[in-house]
């Protein structure tokens, strides 16, 4: 099944050098330095989006061509998911969501489809995601890779569950291997195999959000 979710735009880092005028090394560090956003490919590949690299641009003085503009306009347009076909808008309050998932073209991609669900924090690790869910209380649900660096997201379940009431999604191209035992314990709210499509994030949150309605009314 191929996912629905469109794909966002990059630029290579020789693509970004030439649009700033400078060497590809000089990108290359502004990456390392944690001053330009950047995606990494399981190949070590830096992926720059067009909407990141005008944002760096024009926080240092530099000249932004018009048709980086455009691209990075055109991108952000695609990436929204606020078509009235595919928009999904809980019947009762906004809810807040955190997405735990290491690959950031897909965490991306979530946040995106989600954003006008309710407020959307992000995590890159199970780590990550306890210290949010800690220090944000106000998190109700939480859509969950499983095959994660560090920690696994089973393990990552289990510590959610001990220290909040936050209903987890699982969202993983390994959901089938989720343990029978952790389904039926009502551990998970719901499983959702990937790839998955922009809608389908959207109506399982809604669904889940509604049910948590429900259920504190």
């Amino acid at each position: 099944m191929k996912s629905e979710i469109p794909e966002p735009k990059f630029l290579s880092v020789p693509e970004s050098a030439k649009i700033c005028g400078v060497s590809r090394n000089t990108v290359y560090m502004w990456v390392r330095q944690g001053k330009l956003g950047a995606y990494q490919t399981p190949g070590r590949t830096n992926l720059i989006r067009p909407s990141d690299l005008v944002k760096f641009m024009e926080e240092n003085g530099m000249f932004v061509p018009n048709s980086l503009t455009d691209m990075a306009q055109l991108d952000e347009k695609l990436m929204a998911p606020d078509n009235a076909q595919n928009s999904v808008t809980p019947k009762n309050s906004m809810c807040s969501i955190l997405v735990v998932d290491d690959d950031p073209m897909s965490r991306s991609l979530a946040v995106r489809a989600l954003k006008e669900i309710g407020q959307v924090y992000q995590a890159e690790t199970g780590y990550e995601a306890l210290h949010i869910i800690t220090m944000h209380d106000d998190i109700s649900i939480a859509l969950l890779d499983l095959r994660m660096p560090g920690q696994h997201g089973l393990d990552t379940l289990k510590e959610i569950k001990n220290i909040s009431n936050v209903a987890v999604l699982i969202v993983s191209g390994f959901a089938a291997d989720l343990p029978e035992d952790i389904v039926s314990s009502g551990m998970v709210a719901k499983v959702i195999e990937k790839p998955v499509t922009v809608q389908q994030l959207q109506e399982a949150v809604v669904d889940v959000n509604e049910k948590l309605q429900e259920e504190a009314t």
